[in-house]
């Protein structure tokens, strides 16, 4: 795999010591073990994501890691952008996008859920993703992850993005809510309702494990001044990462129990049972958070087949790797 040059890992040094010197702001000894992440609010998926967390694995890596929850994935790259937070929890599709227009100089460094559990839902009535050519489908940005799915799994199926009638709809469980009380056609959220979608009366069409398994989910997208001011912080908050979803594969009683604990359930709720086979099944997260390069490739190659981007992303100019290397040796000491 091809990463980026090593001069830049020496400028990063260099800017290191600028920081040191005191020449920009914000950075003391306690700042730079301080990892600031945006995430959006997971759900069945707790029991993986939330598991370093939830064990004070990241404190027992030394560093001191924030959470910050947006409440869509819209908000996610402006974030970022603004310098809210160190990083964020997206997926790359909208960051590619961001970067053609170079507006984000920032890198993926790593991955929380590099797999992606996602659903079409539609009304009654609806069984296939081409009955929904020129209907309406619940989506959040134009650029977002349920935007760009819905457009490659219609794609897949021979419809037209551009023919469908795009609503902002807001959160994951608002989307599905639209189709539940008939105020959409369709829409474009995870895998997690599929449980109660019969009971909804709302139909699943088309799961993206089957129309497009290597299309991945949650990248770890990090400002590239921060990873140069503060590379201890974000190299700990990896390795806290590896350490919860190793413990979370290991223990599948405690992962399902926390996924319940966060959705106001029991384990054995269907709604919780359903999404932990599903990724321990199809290891949609990956015990070592890796990049996943090839899935990156997939999906630039993907988003230019369906014009959301004009060329290929430059995987060498949007990855660095040097944190997840160091992470990955950290825990394997």
């Amino acid at each position: 795999m091809k990463f980026r040059p090593r001069y830049r890992r020496l400028l990063a040094l260099l800017f290191v010591g600028v920081l040191s010197a005191g020449c920009v702001a914000g950075t003391d000894s306690d700042d730079e073990l301080t990892w600031r992440v945006g995430t959006l609010q997971c759900s069945t998926d707790c029991g993986f994501l939330k598991m370093a967390e939830e064990k004070g694995l990241f404190k027992r890596r030394g560093v001191k890691v924030e959470f910050v929850t947006l409440q869509s994935a819209s908000q996610a790259l402006p974030a970022l952008a603004s310098g809210e937070v160190d990083a964020v929890e997206q997926n790359a599709g909208a960051f590619f996008i961001a970067s053609e227009r170079g507006n984000l100089n920032a890198s993926i460094i790593g991955s929380t859920m590099i797999g992606l559990p996602w659903a079409i839902y539609a009304k009654k009535g609806i069984t296939s993703l081409d009955q929904l050519q020129g209907k309406s489908i619940a989506i959040s940005s134009p650029t977002g992850l349920p935007a760009s799915i819905a457009d490659v799994m219609f794609a897949k199926a021979g419809v037209s993005g551009t023919s469908m009638q795009k609503l902002n709809g807001g959160g994951n469980a608002d989307r599905y809510r639209a189709v539940a009380t008939g105020t959409t056609d369709s829409a474009s959220s995870p895998a997690d309702y599929v449980p109660r979608a019969r009971r909804d009366g709302v139909n699943v069409v088309a799961l993206s494990t089957d129309v497009v398994p290597d299309y991945p989910r949650y990248s770890i997208i990090a400002r590239n001044d921060r990873l140069a001011a503060k590379p201890e912080a974000a190299r700990r908050y990896l390795a806290g990462l590896m350490d919860g979803f190793r413990y979370a594969y290991a223990r599948p009683d405690e992962a399902k129990e926390l996924a319940a604990k966060e959705a106001g359930t029991t384990p054995d709720d269907t709604y919780i049972t359903f999404m932990h086979d599903l990724i321990a099944r199809k290891r949609l997260v990956d015990p070592e958070a890796g990049i996943a390069e090839p899935k990156l490739a997939y999906l630039s190659t993907l988003l230019t087949e369906t014009g959301q981007l004009s060329r290929p992303a430059d995987l060498t100019e949007l990855v660095d790797a040097g944190p997840w290397r160091d992470a990955l040796a950290m825990t394997r000491q």
